[in-house]
């Protein structure tokens, strides 16, 4: 995942396996993997599912972390896991029974958003994302600017989403505690 950023959106520089690593660190229930076939025209075949049983214990150490399998309606798979560690081995996959695959991790179950009020539009969001992570020892993941067309307005809303499940009241930007809003 490579820094992608602009005045409204902005993405970690970090590849999404280091990022699920750090969910060591963090609070959250389960991590869920989505494996799809990498022609994004086919579906991933419905093997049979000892075949694929013995070929995840082959590539994946932490295999025994695992606490379900299933295939979507999308023919896609989807791993579900309390482990870090075998969710970006999971995400490190580049074949499965012999077939290219692409890997992503569903975001849902593992971060937590909130909105700040009043951010300068003049502060760029790779700025407020080292000022936020240094001071609050967060992990950002993505953030958002909320800047109405055609607006001249100074400052504007910023959500932030961060790794883990739980969101304080507040937190700590240019020395003042500033309170946040936890968004569902």
């Amino acid at each position: 995942m490579a820094t992608a950023s602009n005045n409204r959106f902005h993405m970690s520089g970090k590849p999404t396996n280091e990022l699920v690593l750090h969910l060591c660190q963090k609070q959250f229930e389960t991590t869920n993997i989505v494996i799809a076939n990498k022609d994004s025209s086919a579906k991933m075949p419905r093997s049979n599912p000892f075949q694929l049983h013995s070929c995840i214990k082959q590539v994946v150490p932490a295999h025994s972390n695992i606490t379900n399998m299933k295939y979507t309606r999308q023919g896609k798979l989807l791993f579900s896991t309390s482990d870090p560690v075998c969710a970006a081995q999971l995400l490190a996959l580049q074949n499965v029974l012999d077939i290219p695959v692409s890997t992503d991790v569903i975001w849902e179950n593992i971060t937590s958003q909130f909105l700040i009020s009043d951010i300068p539009t003049k502060t760029t969001l790779e700025e407020l994302a080292e000022e936020l992570s240094r001071n609050n020892d967060i992990v950002i993941t993505h953030m958002r600017r909320f800047v109405k067309q055609n607006s001249s307005s100074e400052v504007s809303p910023v959500l932030v989403t961060i790794l883990g499940t739980y969101v304080r009241d507040s937190v700590k930007i240019w020395f003042i505690n500033q309170k946040i809003q936890p968004f569902n």
